[in-house]
């Protein structure tokens, strides 16, 4: 019951992010005999230092909607104005740097006192500091990609301490403090909680090496390795904040830290780390790569989960990314997303033999449309009962061409126009309330053209402009309907880092350094053979061994993959292509400033356009961004600048 009490209090202070025990003065929690007597209110401390850990979602961070993979189209959400240009270091948007600062405090604190607690054994009180030690090391990897070098904190200082003796430290001391901290916490962790499943979300020793990847790819990569953009980015008396040159070696470094994880999955069964297949988790007895994408994320604590959250605001998500009434439709994907899903042939649609079509209406239905061969008239409830559990998915003929044969991924993560709503109830009369007078037929079709039910003319004041919305996440068998939400799924955690994401972190940073390595096409494969496509050198047999080529390809497969995983909005940056120059083409990869691209949600007449009006596709800017190198990290905020005169302010800020 003690263990019941407490879960139920971690998780009540991780959905509130704040707590009693927080709001207290380090200092009078130092002194206070009864925290540190009972095991219940040691705990709750403990408990209290995992409360930081962020809670993302649709509106509550800036890394989806400032990425080029997403628009966030309501201008009450900060990164509106982000987008513009408009913020400084007065501005205070999205302001960590004290909350983080907080809870590194406050492991110190848990650290030097847990020793005092008589009910907690030696064995409890080990394990226990040692999760604080991986929390701090998490704290500063959230501060390094966010802000770049920390003021490093490492030791418990008293309330009222001159702040002014503590510069910055450099990037390269920041990443070894990290790496440090995982290592001394790595022994005393068990190796995962899948023996006892309720403390999933706690460290362990599989999520300190997953960390250490993440913080040894950022290291490497030539935002921090060598960038002559910081060069002058110097404390005051002069020590250098950023390597002034590149080193080849840190990219080894990445990849054998990836390496540790892939080690454990393929020789520990106890592990059991895999990338996710339904067919193996008990979803059927045939693999799907529809479904073993799509559910990657929405079944709890699968296989490939390394380290997530508790809590996920999962009707948050869902509110914001479904259409039509008593929903806020309108996270929205970018077209240069869209486009960079491959073809079902495993090629770019800009190759000439993936069979890309831009233009006009799909003459047939994909192959996996209706796989009982259901009438879709007389059987609607039943085609909608396959689309819903992933048994049909796929374009439907008649789906505009720039939709048709595209890879699985696409299908699990796009809602694009005309396509059948998943989450909608299995109810005919409540899917035609999502329809125009027009279309209804039972299915709940998505209208994103202008005068269409989601579009927002009169039905809907909330939907995209870009023309799409994200169905990755989005539990199929959610109930959106007239407000009356029912979720069928237990509630899922909020995933920060899985096993396909270490191995793309292993192969981008391999191909830096060896790039003829085996390992590249075993792994990266591993990934293309789960999401349903042909070996990659199979399609593209003349990149093998191109630094260059297979390093665009393993970063689009890095796009598709993590896409809407709070990913891509800190791989454009590490990699220092979000500053790429605006070349006017709607199908440029990469750069966050200029022309972002979708359809054309206000062409046409919305007394008379339907889902035959071609006008909405065609590619329009739907914004021109304001971006510049300055802005690949935060600037700090005044207010913590104004208490510590030592510390110096991010390049161009």
């Amino acid at each position: 019951m003690k263990y019941c009490k407490c879960i139920s209090l971690i998780l009540t202070v991780m959905i509130t992010g704040c707590s009693d025990f927080l709001d207290k003065q380090p200092d009078d929690m130092k002194t206070d005999e009864m925290i540190w007597k009972s095991s219940a209110e040691t705990e709750a401390y403990l408990y209290n230092v995992y409360s930081q850990v962020p809670l993302w979602g649709a509106n509550v961070d800036p890394w989806l909607g400032l990425s080029d993979e997403c628009d966030m189209s309501w201008n009450v959400y900060p990164t509106y104005s982000v987008n513009l240009g408009n913020w400084n270091p007065s501005t205070g948007l999205y302001n960590m740097w004290q909350p983080f600062y907080k809870a590194i405090r406050a492991s110190f604190v848990f650290e030097n006192n847990v020793d005092k607690c008589p009910e907690l054994s030696d064995r409890l009180k080990r394990q226990y500091k040692a999760e604080v030690k991986f929390l701090r090391g998490f704290y500063y990897w959230q501060i390094l990609k966010q802000y770049g070098p920390a003021v490093l904190i490492t030791e418990q200082l008293p309330n009222g301490y001159d702040w002014n003796h503590f510069p910055r430290t450099p990037f390269d001391d920041c990443v070894a403090y990290i790496c440090q901290m995982l290592d001394e916490a790595y022994p005393d962790l068990p190796l995962n909680w899948k023996s006892d499943r309720q403390w999933f979300g706690k460290a362990d020793r599989t999520a300190c090496l997953a960390i250490k990847s993440e913080v040894l790819l950022l290291a490497a990569s030539e935002q921090w390795n060598g960038n002559p953009y910081y060069r002058n980015f110097v404390n005051p008396d002069g020590t250098p904040l950023a390597g002034r040159v590149y080193n080849e070696s840190k990219w080894r470094k990445a990849a054998d830290a990836a390496k540790e994880v892939i080690a454990i999955a393929e020789t520990d069964p106890k592990a059991d780390i895999r990338l996710y297949k339904n067919h193996e988790n008990g979803d059927g007895t045939v693999f799907s790569p529809y479904k073993s994408v799509r559910d990657v994320l929405l079944m709890k604590w699968n296989c490939e989960i390394l380290f997530g959250r508790q809590v996920f605001n999962y009707d948050s998500w869902e509110v914001h990314c479904s259409p039509g009434t008593y929903n806020l439709g309108g996270q929205a994907p970018t077209q240069r997303l869209v486009d960079a899903f491959y073809m079902k042939n495993g090629r770019i649609i800009s190759d000439p033999l993936s069979g890309y079509v831009e233009e006009g209406f799909a003459a047939t239905a994909g192959e996996s449309w209706n796989p009982r061969n259901l009438n879709p008239v007389t059987d609607r409830i039943e085609m909608i009962r396959d689309i819903r559990n992933g048994d049909a998915w796929g374009h439907w003929a008649g789906d505009w061409n720039m939709y048709a044969n595209r890879e699985p991924r696409f299908y699990a993560a796009i809602l694009y126009n005309k396509r059948i709503v998943p989450q909608f109830a299995e109810d005919v009369a409540k899917r035609d309330y999502f329809s125009s007078p027009g279309q209804k037929n039972g299915y709940a079709r998505v209208e994103l053209y202008y005068g269409g039910f989601s579009r927002g003319s009169g039905a809907s004041t909330f939907y995209p402009r870009t023309g799409y919305l994200v169905l990755k996440n989005c539990d199929p068998q959610s109930n959106m309907c007239q407000g009356d939400r029912v979720y069928v799924k237990t509630q899922r955690q909020q995933t920060y880092i899985r096993y396909g994401g270490i191995l793309l972190n292993y192969i981008e940073a391999l191909n830096e350094c060896d790039p003829n390595n085996a390992d590249i096409e075993k792994y990266w494969n591993m990934i293309r053979e789960r999401a349903g496509i042909p070996n990659i050198f199979a399609v593209y047999p003349d990149i093998k061994g191109n630094k260059l080529k297979q390093r665009e390809l393993i970063l689009r497969e890095r796009q598709i993959e993590l896409c809407f995983e709070f990913d891509r909005y800190f791989t454009t940056r590490r990699r220092w292509l979000a500053n790429t120059p605006d070349d006017g083409s709607p199908t440029r990869q990469w750069g966050e400033g200029g022309k972002m691209w979708g359809m054309d949600i206000n062409a046409g007449n919305a007394s008379t356009n339907d889902f035959n009006f071609t006008g909405f596709y065609r590619r329009v800017a739907f914004e021109e961004r304001v971006f510049s190198e300055k802005m690949c990290l935060f600037p700090i905020a005044q207010s913590e600048l104004d208490k510590n005169n030592m510390m110096v302010q991010n390049p161009g800020w």
